[in-house]
């Protein structure tokens, strides 16, 4: 409903130390190219070290990435210590992971977050995509619904693994997730509704429609 216990032992990221912005650390996890000031950018976008090769970057298809963008693969876990990390926040990115992938991940947001910490997890919401679904009227009405899942892989993923979905949430099934991985209480947040303090620097209102928020405290 809207809102008006284990962390791993993290075996396979290095230990780094934390980039610090004013005594906050925030990391913004599928950051894609609008990674924002003052948050730790990851994407794991094969184009970001293309893009920085000055004769490579001018070929069509690869993004202008921003310098602040790391690249790291999460589902291999996150690089920071144990509660050493205040917000994580990410949009769009959890449903390009299968469900194994995507526990092992929130696992490790479970394990960097400091007591108190912020988990904010931003996803397409499959609700409204079936809600609309249902009211459409047209003949081809299924094969519009199965396009929008985008839940077909091809080779071009490998170029751009962020361009398919490997799975879709509804309320229930993120809630789920969350509770699995550790935290207590997780729930359903508006757009810009957040613990997260100046949320609007990473948060974009063009995907507020399509988008199902819900947050966690450590």
């Amino acid at each position: 409903m809207l809102n008006t216990n284990l962390a791993p032992v993290n075996a396979y990221a290095p230990n780094r130390r934390n980039d610090d912005v004013n005594g906050i650390t925030r990391v913004n996890i599928g950051s894609g190219t609008s990674g924002a000031s003052g948050w730790f950018n990851i994407d794991n976008s094969p184009t970001i070290p293309l893009s920085r090769i000055p004769l490579v970057r001018r070929i069509p298809r690869i993004p202008a990435w921003p310098a602040d963008v790391r690249r790291h693969d999460v589902r291999k876990g996150l690089p920071f210590n144990d509660s050493s990390v205040r917000f994580i926040y990410s949009s769009h990115t959890f449903e390009h992971f299968s469900w194994e992938e995507s526990l092992r991940v929130a696992k490790e947001c479970f394990r960097i977050l400091e007591p108190g910490g912020v988990l904010r997890v931003v996803v397409p919401n499959l609700t409204l995509l079936v809600g609309e679904y249902l009211r459409d009227r047209s003949p081809l009405a299924s094969h519009t619904f199965l396009a929008r899942l985008s839940l077909s892989h091809t080779v071009f993923d490998l170029l751009h693994p962020g361009a398919n979905h490997s799975q879709m949430f509804d309320e229930s099934s993120l809630l789920h997730l969350l509770r699995l991985a550790g935290f207590p209480n997780p729930e359903v947040m508006a757009f810009l509704q957040s613990r997260i303090p100046d949320l609007g620097a990473v948060e974009p209102e063009a995907r507020k429609r399509e988008s199902l928020y819900v947050e966690a405290q450590r």
